[in-house]
């Protein structure tokens, strides 16, 4: 099973990397892949400075837990994605932040499940006919 990170997974696990989400991403022997695009790992880095602020912790501690949480995701080159599947990925978003059609955009070029937390996504990719969303709950029981 492959899983697309969108960026406020990968925020999160770096605010608060002791939550599920922090072991769901640093699992040694999670029974599936976990992926994201190269906007994702440039985002992480743009906004360095609001997680630094919003973790709470000594720089070297925040950039340590950047550095597990990075390693943890392969990044994909948005240049792999078919034209059809941005096209589609545009479809399922139409209303939604258009910073999220990257990460569907990925998961239909490799046929993956989206984690994210945005509940406004899931429900609308729902409501698209997108049913391939995943929880932190979920991914976590498939740890065990």
């Amino acid at each position: 099973m492959i899983v697309v990170v969108d960026m406020n997974i990968l925020f999160s696990a770096v605010i608060t990397p002791d939550n599920r989400i922090g072991e769901v991403i640093a699992h040694p022997a999670a029974p599936f892949e976990k992926i994201s695009c190269y906007y994702a790992f440039i985002e992480m880095f743009k906004h360095q400075p609001k997680i630094m602020k919003l973790a709470k912790r000594p720089e070297n501690e925040v950039l340590d837990i950047l550095y597990t949480v990075l390693r943890h995701i392969e990044f994909y080159n948005e240049t792999i994605i078919e034209q059809r599947h941005w096209e589609e990925a545009e479809r399922l978003t139409i209303g939604i932040d258009a910073l999220d059609i990257s990460y569907v955009a990925l998961a239909l070029q490799t046929d993956a499940w989206l984690w994210t937390g945005d509940k406004k996504l899931v429900t609308h990719l729902h409501k698209m006919g997108f049913p391939r969303t995943i929880t932190t709950g979920d991914l976590f029981e498939k740890l065990v």
